[in-house]
């Protein structure tokens, strides 16, 4: 098997991560990754804001919580590294882009031996005050929408591969 399909096939989404913060430069990689995404009608006119500040993380989750009635323990999973990937608000594959750039993240976080695990509360809740107040802060862009974002760092428990369905495939010739 190939080294790629070797990394797609070990990717789990983590969801324990430890506290501390991967290097930074680990973290510009995986972010070039998601750069070289396919991005529709070439556009690639998204943006990528790192939050790698584990209390800055926390405070957005935190926010988060408040806007989605989570409860106080929610926090993305404890990770010390929050990845928001944004696109123009009027742009029509803002979503479909986010998602490719996103995984290109994921795989490269995978290669590099941290764990991810893909965030959709931060899109549900990107125009709440409060979050949107956090978002700008920390570098989105005002008129952007956050598509998808990543809980980055090292993972504390293992996730157990699931099973995969037969069948979700068929070729016509």
């Amino acid at each position: 098997m190939s080294e790629l399909m070797n990394i797609i096939k070990s990717r789990r989404s983590t969801r324990a991560f430890k506290p501390e913060l991967p290097p930074v430069e680990q973290i510009r990689r995986i972010v070039e990754a998601a750069e070289w995404a396919p991005s529709g009608m070439g556009r690639y006119n998204w943006h990528f804001s790192v939050v790698y500040n584990p209390e800055k993380t926390l405070k957005l989750a935190r926010a988060i919580a408040e806007a989605d009635n989570r409860g106080p323990e929610y926090n993305f999973y404890g990770a010390p590294v929050i990845i928001n990937i944004s696109c123009e608000r009027d742009d029509r594959n803002a979503l479909l882009n986010g998602a490719a750039a996103i995984e290109n993240l994921m795989l490269a976080a995978t290669e590099l031996g941290l764990g991810s695990c893909w965030i959709n509360q931060v899109r549900d809740q990107c125009d709440v005050p409060a979050v949107r107040a956090l978002l700008t802060e920390y570098g989105t862009p005002e008129d952007h929408i956050v598509t998808c974002s990543a809980a980055i760092g090292y993972i504390a428990k293992e996730t157990q591969p699931h099973e995969r369905r037969e069948g979700v495939c068929n070729i016509v010739k």
